[in-house]
């Protein structure tokens, strides 16, 4: 009976003991689990993402409409004719303008000053080659009736005729050929030895 006990006693003292054990297990696996460093992450951090630098846009203070321009035609010639007192002179328009002819429909602005000397109104006349041969022969003629300076003969593209403020025509071009711009002084009466200057201006438009 004595030996049932004490088994039966030592039993419970090991079931004890075991009981202990495993509670200690349990709290060092705990314990350990809490104090063991967490390893990092593997994931691969997703590369930046670059933004473009904002485009700098140029501020204006100016409409649209201000700031379109439309590009000003430049004279194609721009030249002074030199003549003698009582005399004519031409500038060969190709030359000036470094083509051979001009053409038909070709549209220009012809422009000319006067010479500012006192009693002298010269005429400027636009002609083509053949023109200016008869112009050579031909001198002016007043006539009486329309106050005008006529040449028998001619038919220039333009005439101004006695200039003593600046004068302008447009005209178009009708047959191909070489073209020139003549002064003609030979109204005058009287001797003079003195050059006389006129600006002149030939635009194509």
């Amino acid at each position: 009976m004595n030996i049932y006990r004490n088994f039966t006693f030592n039993c419970m003292k090991i079931n004890g003991y075991l009981a202990l054990f495993a509670a200690l297990v349990i709290v060092l696996v705990l314990v350990t689990g809490c104090t063991t460093p967490q390893t990092s992450s593997t994931a691969t951090p997703a590369p930046a993402v670059k933004t473009a630098a904002p485009t700098s846009v140029a501020s204006s203070s100016q409409s649209p409409a201000v700031q379109a321009t439309t590009a000003a035609k430049s004279a194609n010639i721009d030249t002074i004719v030199n003549f003698h007192f009582n005399d004519i002179s031409c500038v060969n328009v190709q030359d000036e303008m470094g083509v051979t002819y001009l053409y038909p429909d070709e549209k220009y602005k012809l422009r000319a000053s006067s010479p500012n000397v006192a009693g002298v109104n010269v005429n400027v006349l636009f002609v083509d080659e053949n023109d200016k041969l008869i112009l050579g022969q031909t001198k002016p003629q007043w006539d009486s009736l329309d106050k005008v300076w006529k040449y028998p003969g001619l038919v220039p593209l333009a005439q101004f005729n006695d200039i003593t403020v600046p004068q302008e025509k447009t005209f178009t071009i009708k047959t191909q050929s070489k073209y020139y711009i003549c002064v003609d002084d030979r109204k005058e009466t009287g001797i003079n030895d003195i050059m006389l200057r006129v600006p002149v201006t030939l635009t194509k438009l």
